[in-house]
């Protein structure tokens, strides 16, 4: 097969792109967000602070306008050899959703350790974006955007778009990339290494049963487990006490499934093959992919400095 020609020629145009299309889908929903702001603010400031606002600013600006764009940008990138679907069992499923909440959970607190760093530093707390819209919005509004939109949308772009289009390199080039692209996509450091985690599991259980239904469904998940029943459900000191005790249950049984599991992954060879000398040169040291990271770490860097 003509693996090394395609290598040379257009593994890093096509890497370029996807990093392109990430570049742009960021771009157009700040901007866009930047404008519906500064016209609201001149009509009513007290717009931003609202809730069902800020998930509605969301919701034009990523599900109506990033989104389709980004879609557009990637549509000349062959799809990957299609893989025939695997059902998973109930078991399966919430054995994938207890390894993805262990996950989640030990990022988190690798996050507020860093977080709690940088704010010594900086002598002040760093606040997480995520954490002001979920406590000024209603819990309807946070169930419909945080734990249902919100998934579906970004499960079908990086996990039903992006992994498809490069899985034709391998695997372990998809699932890492994506799940890179994922965390800058959050453009914070509060949501980027859970997000870079939770983004290999959903990715690698995607390409386990050739379905994105599954990742979807742990997606959805994760957020109502994190947005709407930590944040919003709670209203007791003995229900957030049981609460904790079932994530800590949750947590544990993840890790023991985890650990079980690990030396078990199997992951495909591409039909493209990368030499291992060229992966990074390849796939991130590229046009699209390097304005990406200036792009996102910028925002990141000016989230935890502002």
């Amino acid at each position: 097969m003509n693996s090394e020609l395609k290598t040379n020629v257009n593994v890093k145009s096509v890497f370029s792109r996807v990093g392109l299309a990430a570049a742009v889908l960021g771009v157009v929903v700040n901007l866009v967000q930047m404008i519906i702001i500064t016209i609201f603010n001149v009509v009513n400031p007290a717009f931003e602070s609202n809730g069902w606002f800020r998930y509605l600013l969301i919701a034009v600006s990523f599900y109506l306008i990033g989104f389709p764009i980004c879609c557009l940008i990637l549509k000349s990138i062959p799809d990957g050899p299609k893989r025939e679907e695997e059902n998973l069992t109930f078991g399966g499923f919430i054995k994938f959703f207890l390894i993805s909440y262990f996950i989640m959970v030990l990022l988190n607190l690798f996050t507020m350790g860093f977080i709690l760093v940088v704010g010594k530093v900086k002598g002040a707390d760093i606040v997480n974006p995520l954490e002001g819209v979920i406590s000024n919005s209603s819990i309807w509004a946070t169930i419909i955007f945080a734990g249902i939109l919100s998934p579906i949308i970004e499960e079908v772009l990086f996990r039903g778009v992006m992994l498809n289009k490069l899985r034709t390199y391998g695997d372990k080039i998809a699932i890492i990339t994506t799940a890179l692209l994922f965390g800058l996509f959050h453009e914070n450091f509060s949501q980027f290494f859970y997000a870079v985690g939770l983004g290999m599991i959903f990715a690698y259980v995607t390409l386990k049963t050739g379905t994105i239904k599954y990742s979807i469904g742990l997606h959805i998940m994760i957020n109502m487990m994190g947005s709407v029943i930590g944040t919003k459900v709670l209203s007791s000191n003995t229900a957030t006490m049981i609460f904790g005790v079932v994530v800590w249950i949750f947590v544990i049984a993840g890790l023991i499934l985890f650990i079980k599991d690990f030396k078990k992954t199997s992951l495909l060879p591409g039909e493209v093959t990368i030499e291992k000398g060229h992966i990074l040169s390849e796939t991130w040291l590229n046009v699209g992919m390097i304005i990406n990271l200036i792009i996102s770490l910028a925002l990141m860097i000016y989230v935890l400095i502002a």
